[in-house]
């Protein structure tokens, strides 16, 4: 599949009517949705795209760690490099359930349909601060993508970021995967249940 055929699909997982689904077309044209539930944004992506995506971006932390708070050395990494506090980039266990649960059950319903797919982990708060745009339309300028949605759309936002890292991340623009250092106690995301997962991150 050329890079003019792909396909990328972004999640912010969260409850009811909170859960922001994005998918990025070849073209550079997006469109979002809130919806309820991993299984409700499955369908949505089933019922728009006509070929399986290259790559997902997921705004969750799909491996996890057994040490102290689970918290992983990829969410202490981002809060020194970027001066980001614990509320910002969170230890797992500081996280409401949806988060966790419907990201990894996204990954997993997605896999079950299109069991070739690409997944990395994405954090769009953290890459918004890292990547300091002036403003949201300045930003979709910068990754040549097309929004209707206003920046203040927080849920559909962070969706389209994470289809963005999900694009730049499997087509070699942002070589950088959070995923590859990790404290003993963390899973390897390369040979876990919910494996491969990446974390690809940019350059900054």
């Amino acid at each position: 599949m050329s890079a003019t055929d792909k396909i990328w699909v972004g999640a912010d997982p969260g409850g009811k009517n909170n859960f922001g689904l994005a998918i990025l077309y070849p073209d550079g044209s997006t469109k979002t949705w809130c919806v309820d539930h991993a299984d409700e944004a499955l369908e949505k992506v089933c019922k728009e795209v006509a070929v399986a995506p290259a790559g997902v971006g997921v705004d969750a932390p799909l491996w996890w760690s057994s040490g102290q708070s689970s918290d992983r050395q990829a969410d202490q990494w981002l809060r020194r490099t970027y001066g980001l506090s614990g509320g910002n980039v969170q230890a797992a266990n500081s996280l409401k359930g949806a988060a966790v649960v419907q990201g990894a059950m996204f990954v997993h319903r997605i896999r079950e349909k299109y069991p070739a797919v690409g997944v990395t982990e994405s954090h769009p708060k953290a890459l918004w601060a890292a990547l300091r745009p002036v403003d949201w339309p300045t930003f979709c300028k910068t990754y040549s993508i097309s929004s209707t949605i206003a920046g203040h759309q927080e849920h559909e936002r962070d969706a389209i970021l994470g289809a963005i890292a999900a694009r730049e991340g499997f087509e070699g623009r942002w070589p950088l995967d959070l995923s590859a250092s990790r404290h003993a106690s963390e899973l390897d995301p390369a040979r876990y249940w919910l494996a491969p997962v990446h974390y690809f991150w940019p350059r900054t």
